[in-house]
C-alpha cells in the first residue's frame, strides 16, 4: 500500500478522457446535453488486468516518473519496487503453481494504478489526437 501511495504522489496522471468511477459517470450523464450532432462513445476492455504487458507498463511508468520528477534515484527505486512486486503474480491450478508472464493480480493494491498508467499512455498515443482535432461534422463527447 505504501508503494501505491508513493507512486500516485509522484505521478501526474491527467485522467482527461476518463471518469473516476461509475457514480461520477452516472452524474455526468444526467447533466449531459446531447443533440443530433453529438456521439456518445464508451469503451470497455475485456480482461484488462490479466493482459497488461508488464515490461511495457514499467517503461511507461519510468517515462512518466522521469517527466514529473527530478529525483532520478527515487524514479529508479520506484521502478525496481514495481518490477519486484509485479513479478510476484502466481496462479494455482490443479495443485500446481504457475507464474504468469503478463498481467497484474486483481487483488493487488497496485493493479488499478498500473492499469491507469498503461491506459493513459494508450489514450495519449492513439486517442487524444482524434478527440482534440476540430471536427466539422461531429462533436464528440467521450467517456472511457
Amino acid at each position: 500500500m505504501l508503494v501505491k501511495k508513493k507512486l500516485n504522489s509522484l505521478l501526474n496522471l491527467q485522467n482527461q478522457y476518463n471518469v473516476k468511477d461509475s457514480i461520477t459517470l452516472a452524474n455526468d450523464l444526467i447533466n449531459l446535453k446531447i443533440d443530433a450532432n453529438h456521439r456518445l462513445t464508451t469503451f470497455d476492455i475485456k480482461d484488462l488486468y490479466v493482459n497488461i504487458p508488464i515490461r511495457e507498463t514499467l517503461r511507461i511508468a519510468k517515462k512518466y516518473l522521469s517527466r514529473d520528477n527530478d529525483d532520478k534515484l527515487t524514479t529508479e527505486q520506484i521502478i525496481t519496487l514495481l518490477q519486484v512486486i509485479l513479478q510476484q503474480n502466481y496462479i494455482s491450478s490443479d495443485n500446481c503453481i504457475y507464474q504468469s508472464e503478463k498481467g497484474v493480480s486483481m487483488g493487488s493494491p497496485l493493479s488499478g494504478t498500473v492499469a491507469e498508467i498503461l491506459l493513459q499512455d494508450l489514450e495519449n498515443t492513439y486517442i487524444k489526437h482524434l478527440l482534440d482535432a476540430p471536427s466539422t461534422r461531429d462533436t464528440w463527447t467521450t467517456y472511457f
